[in-house]
């Protein structure tokens, strides 16, 4: 199999809410919700989206290395086990995040752990479809006018 530039993918958080993953190379991402929630980044920003509270978070990625996957680095330790890589780091928000691959590279799980949490997210990826044409306008989220925006959001200290 060839180098993956795009992928789709069904996606499903803890058994309770799906959706539908667009991801294009280097660092474009943008996540639709079945209950009309948003994740999105084009590589400079990236934006949440709840309708239902209307607000919705910018994070600058301006100051990170590899953009919205630059969140992933700094991890101490790295395993890999067959078809799995588990990232572990005490200082992380996320101590533990376990990626399982499909064996055509395509991503089957994620199950990440938060700092002093003994409770797991788990996202299952179903229908992977790859190097799929995706236009660059699907990653330029554009805010509601009647939403409240919150600037970085993701530099808050906990």
């Amino acid at each position: 199999m060839g180098e993956i530039s795009s992928l789709r993918a069904n996606v499903t958080i803890n058994n309770e809410i799906s959706g539908t993953l667009s991801f294009k190379k280097p660092n474009y991402l943008h996540v639709k919700f079945s209950d009309g929630r948003v994740v999105s980044s084009n590589g400079r920003f990236l934006w949440f989206y709840s309708p239902a509270r209307a607000i919705v978070g910018k994070q600058d990625l301006r100051g990170t290395s590899g953009g919205v996957f630059g969140l992933l680095g700094g991890y101490e330790e790295i395993t890999q086990v067959g078809g799995s890589i588990r990232l572990k780091s005490p200082t992380k928000s996320y101590e533990e995040i376990v990626v399982t691959m499909n064996p055509d590279n395509t991503p089957k799980s994620l199950r990440m752990k938060r700092r002093g949490s003994t409770e797991y997210t788990s996202i299952s990826f179903s229908g992977v479809q790859t190097n799929v044409g995706l236009s660059a306008s699907l990653f330029n989220f554009s805010a509601p006018s009647s939403a409240q925006i919150v600037e970085n959001p993701l530099n808050e200290k906990e």
